[in-house]
């Protein structure tokens, strides 16, 4: 076998250009050292059997290249043809820039491997960046060292080169193989697929079906490749010289059931048998296994010993370069001569200096062929020829059992990715340390890190198995409390609150009588989880031993007792006493900075919505969610936006809506159960207020699809939100159904805020409408009681709404309306005073009061149409004329925010609030084109021609200021 040479790939009939002969503004493609095999012969057309469907998608993506970007990723099983719709795509973008990357299994051990194959290309885009980013990006991909690098920065200034280096000219990125793909690069994949709508930059990836592809569908748009039908199979064999008279060919078509590389790999196994004078074989080839691999294993038992001794180092190999697989097969007496008939056989091919297997499912099938000594001294040897990371992980694979100095070896490696912000990548490393640790105690430790690092990478699955798994080792109890720590928030996150609140309670139980802050530490945790899971009681429970085992302390801990015990108490009814703690923690904590400090203020701000301080708590949710753009950490950025997205929604919808949106993207992206269940509840709301029922349905419908039953905290939400749909459409007895459940499960949980409640007036409503009238006098009593235990605008505003509704007469209807107007007076409530002013203008018309009714009804409708609530601003314009106001009813047009949708409104915001493109660019982790996309469509929706203008029109809409 002949060393290999480099080799380019011709596109466009412009010649062959690697990267670094690349010119600027002409289409060329740049391979990496995985670019699949025949790539570089353009796919002939038609040579692609059936996938027309899947040929489609990736002529839509590379056609609509010049003009908008996507991404799309391509599923199946081994050998059903993913990597041949990828050469088709590179085929097509003949037009393009082409950057071919692969995942590689034995390279998913090193952080970044795949993004940098994508990135060094485009280097010189690096400078484009901001500073922050630019750091990042080259921290990650070890070309400066950074002491911490931010991941979240990584994946924006990923987008970032990408972006401008579409704008020169566009691009078409091709990744096989990315469930291989290492977790750091996959987490860049998968934030930049789902924003590329306005760039020029296509992404195509194909990754074998999974938990991994599992993870990546949830946020790119995906196609599975199904199987051949029968038809398509026998037109593959006649390629391969077969047809349907062969009986053995009829055999192949049964056992591939549709598989194209199975066809053509037993194809070739029957025309090789042919050869030698033999005809088909006896039955035993159709023995149970794996199609593939089973071809396969004949294919390895027909070489030469020493072939197949030669093919375990290819392999074992995690870099197969030529030059060490040379001195690794010299080391054990072989040379590369002993490749020839694996290369013959078509086992081994060699590209760009590697000698590589033909496909990846051949790598376990070779290693699990060879004895485990013998596997065993062949990755010492590859260790003793290697340095650095890879020397560790052949260390890692060559011992046969616990071995301390190899895990130090991983460990020193694991704190280096965590240096690089590649938790992603650390994770794995503290986990195989873990394993090859001969002291338990050891183990548990690394198996905690590991289950750290899984966690704030992104991975919360991995991190609940891998506290288990640590806390089977663990015997020192402080250590135990904080897995169980970790594990309570990992469950959190994963949707199972009831679970995480068993936990967290059982653990402080444990550990309170030896260390009381650990105690409080995990009692003030399972508070959330316990509100969550619907058990308010026990949270209220739990937050005031948070707060006794504080007690005395100083610090981040006591404060963080103090706001769990104040919300529990808020949430529970003790609105005053927690109100005055929440007041007096926010002054506390002004001007201290920090991961954590910023999690106690957000907490604290959301308490303070509930208590009709929705204003400040704004004010101060804004602060803290400039403060994660900023910084470029978003893992609490989905809770702080829907904090403020629950203020936002008394008066200011189109905020709501944009604030709800991207916490949505940003839960899914993270995998985070719970804050995607709230972010589709919230939304639900809002569509049911501005009228959109089948939206509201849909997502009610998809937090079930998430959450199950798993969240009766939100369940409340849910009904609340099918309850106000059906109000609005007309169906009062459905309305009622959902709306009294809703109601009853609130009294179960113990929640008695109704600044959480609020739906609580609509179901005095339709009780009234179903003839229920003491229904609604019920809830009028609740809500009294309520206004008088809490002090609490907007229980009394509900009473004096209901107190309309069931009034005797006009005058009592008026007066009660006037209570109203002065509880509501100066608070953000417009919904919430159009409501009371449009069954005030209904119940005066009913007592024959027309000119009285007028002006209430004017103003009602006036505020629906303002907000976008279509269905009520229909009804209150019918009760408009019925009062024989006829003229100028239809005046009343939405704000032009309205227009805009959730991604161009936060681009306006941040655009009125004073920062740059870039600026807006790093803290909406976009890209600066995007910016300038939507910034265009926003100016036109407006109808302004500047910034100062877009100020002003923000501030006239309350946006900003």
């Amino acid at each position: 076998m002949e060393e290999p040479t480099m080799t380019g790939v011709p596109t466009g009939g412009s010649g062959v250009r690697g990267p670094t002969s690349a010119v600027a503004h002409e289409p060329y493609c740049v391979l990496t050292s995985d670019v699949p095999d025949e790539v570089t012969s353009v796919p002939r057309p038609g040579a692609l059997v059936g996938r027309r469907a899947e040929q489609d998608l990736v002529n839509g993506l590379v056609d609509d290249l010049p003009q908008r970007g996507g991404a799309l990723l391509l599923s199946g099983e081994p050998g059903i043809g993913k990597t041949m719709v990828l050469r088709h795509a590179a085929a097509r973008g003949q037009d393009a820039r082409v950057l071919w990357a692969c995942g590689v299994e034995s390279e998913a051990v090193l952080p970044y491997a795949v993004v940098a194959d994508v990135l060094l290309p485009l280097r010189h885009h690096f400078g484009d960046l901001p500073p922050a980013q630019r750091k990042a990006v080259e921290g990650c991909l070890a070309l400066t060292d950074v002491a911490e690098s931010n991941p979240y920065a990584v994946c924006a200034g990923a987008l970032g080169v990408l972006a401008a280096a579409g704008e020169e000219w566009p691009l078409l990125i091709l990744v096989d193989d990315v469930h291989w793909a290492d977790p750091s690069s996959r987490q860049v994949l998968q934030f930049v697929a789902r924003r590329l709508a306005t760039e020029r930059v296509a992404l195509v990836m194909a990754a074998r079906r999974g938990q991994e592809e599992d993870r990546i569908q949830e946020s790119v748009p995906h196609t599975t490749l199904r199987p051949l039908t029968d038809d398509e199979c026998w037109t593959l064999l006649r390629r391969q010289a077969l047809d349907r008279a062969d009986r053995a060919a009829g055999r192949i078509v049964r056992l591939a059931h549709g598989n194209p590389l199975v066809l053509v790999e037993y194809a070739a196994a029957l025309a090789r048998t042919r050869a030698c004078g033999a005809e088909p074989w006896d039955d035993s080839w159709e023995a149970p296994g794996p199609l593939v691999e089973r071809a396969w294993r004949g294919m390895l038992r027909m070489l030469p010993p020493r072939s197949r001794e030669a093919l375990v180092y290819v392999a074992a190999s995690r870099t197969p370069q030529w030059p060490l697989l040379q001195r690794a097969l010299a080391s054990d007496g072989l040379t590369t001569a002993d490749l020839d008939a694996a290369e013959a056989a078509g086992l081994v091919r060699m590209r760009d200096g590697a000698c590589e297997l033909r496909h990846p499912v051949l790598r376990p099938v070779v290693l699990g062929q060879c004895a485990t000594v013998r596997r065993l001294e062949v990755y010492r040897r590859l260790a003793t020829l290697s340095s650095g990371e890879l020397q560790t992980w052949y260390l890692a694979a060559a011992a046969p059992g616990p071995d301390e100095s190899v895990a130090a070896r991983l460990v020193s490696d694991a704190g280096q990715a965590r240096q690089r912000g590649a938790l992603a990548a650390a994770a794995p490393a503290w986990r195989r340390a873990a394993e090859l640790s001969p002291d338990p105690a050891d183990a548990a430790r690394r198996l905690f890190e590991a289950a750290h690092d899984a966690f704030y990478g992104g991975t919360a699955r991995d991190a609940a198995q891998w506290c288990e798994q640590a806390l089977s080792h663990s015997r020192d109890p402080l250590l135990t409390a904080d897995i169980e720590f970790l594990r309570g928030q990992a469950c959190t996150w994963l949707g199972d609150p009831g679970r995480a609140h068993q936990l967290l309670v059982g653990a402080a139980r444990t550990v309170e009588p030896v260390d009381r802050s650990r105690a409080s530490q995990l009692y003030g945790a399972a508070v959330v989880p316990a509100t969550m899971d619907g058990r308010i009681r026990d949270a209220c429970d739990i937050a005031a031993r948070c707060e006794k085992l504080a007690d005395g302390t100083h610090g981040i801990g006591r404060r963080q007792a103090a706001v769990m015990r104040a919300r529990a108490q808020v949430l529970g009814g003790d609105v005053r006493e927690g109100r005055t703690t929440l007041l007096a923690l926010l002054e506390e904590t002004r001007g201290r900075t920090g991961p954590e400090e910023r999690q106690v203020t957000m907490e604290i701000a959301q308490g303070l919505s509930w208590t009709g301080d929705g204003d400040l708590a704004r004010r101060v949710l804004d602060t803290v969610i400039e403060g994660m753009r900023r910084d470029h950490s978003p893992a609490l950025l989905p809770y702080a936006l829907l904090a403020r997205g629950q203020v936002e929604m008394w008066s200011r919808w189109p905020m709501a809506r944009a604030d709800a949106t991207e916490a949505l993207r940003w839960a899914e992206e993270f995998g985070h159960l719970a804050m995607t269940g709230y972010a589709l509840v919230q939304l639900a709301r809002l569509d049911a207020l501005r009228g959109d029922f089948a939206q509201c349905q849909e997502r009610v419908a998809q937090y079930e699809r998430w959450c199950g039953g798993r969240l009766r905290g939100l369940a409340l939400f849910a009904r609340g939100a099918l309850g106000t749909s059906a109000l609005a459409a007309g169906d009062p007895e459905a309305a009622r159904t959902h709306l009294e459940a809703a109601f009853a499960l609130a009294d179960e949980m113990g929640l008695v805020n109704p600044c959480l409640m609020p739906w609580v007036a609509d179901l005095a409503e339709v009780c009234l409408r179903t003839g229920a009238r003491e229904g609604a006098v019920a809830v009028a009593d609740w809500l009294r009681e309520r206004e008088s235990a809490t002090g609490l605008a907007w229980p009394a505003a509900a009473h004096a709404r209901c107190r309309v509704m069931l009034a005797r007469s006009a005058e009592e209807a008026a007066d009660w309306l006037a209570v109203a107007e002065r509880v509501q007076a100066g608070k953000e409530m417009a919904f919430e005073s159009a409501r009371t002013r449009l069954v005030a203008g209904e119940a005066l018309r009913r007592f024959r009061r027309p000119s009285a009714a007028r002006e209430p009804l004017l103003l009602a409708q006036r505020t629906f149409t303002a907000l976008g609530a279509v269905p009520w601003a229909v009804r209150a314009e019918a009760e408009v004329a019925a009062a024989g106001h006829r003229s100028a009813v239809h005046g009343n047009e939405p704000p032009a925010v309205a227009l805009l949708t959730p991604q161009e409104l936060q681009v306006a915001r941040a655009i009125g609030e004073g920062l740059s493109n870039v600026e807006a660019a790093a803290s909406l982790f976009l890209s600066r084109k995007t910016i300038e996309a939507h910034l265009t469509r926003v100016y036109r929706k407006l109808g302004v021609r500047s910034r100062s203008d877009l100020a002003r029109c923000l501030a006239r809409a309350g946006v900003t200021g």
